[in-house]
């Protein structure tokens, strides 16, 4: 049942770098540049700081998954804090989703609604994936 869970746990490493690939589309789908008008400097600087956070931690996740898939279910309190993290961490992307972000203001086209269709489905299997390891790594 390990070998299953550690190719579920590489395959959503694959997810979060192609989410990492597709991020550099936002800005432009989303049209930023308009969408923030013209901020003052610090405001500027701080949204593309926050904005790098997070495609860095996604960047990395994925790379751990891909590469040390193993080592997140092998247990210990390194691989507890992690997949804790994880499972937090989309956990709380889905209730963003749904609950704060104002989506109103997107395109309603094809295009848009497939992307969040796939989106939410990628958020619900990183959630599951890393909260079935957190699983695996709590029963030792």
């Amino acid at each position: 049942m390990k070998d299953y869970l550690v190719i579920l746990i590489q395959l959503a490493g694959v997810g979060e770098l192609v989410l990492v690939a597709a991020s550099a589309f936002i800005p432009k789908a989303l049209n930023w540049k308009e969408a923030m008008g013209n901020p003052n400097r610090l405001v500027r600087q701080l949204f593309w700081t926050y904005a790098c956070y997070i495609l860095a931690c996604h960047l990395f996740f994925g790379l751990i998954s891909v590469f040390a898939a193993e080592a997140l279910i092998r247990g210990g309190i390194l691989a507890i804090a992690l997949t804790t993290l994880m499972t937090l961490w989309w956990g709380v992307r889905i209730l963003l989703q749904f609950f704060c972000f104002d989506r109103s203001c997107i395109p309603e086209n094809r295009f848009n609604t497939v992307a969040e269709g796939l989106l939410v489905c990628l958020f619900f299997y990183l959630t599951a994936v890393y909260g079935w390891a957190l699983m695996e790594n709590l029963r030792g």
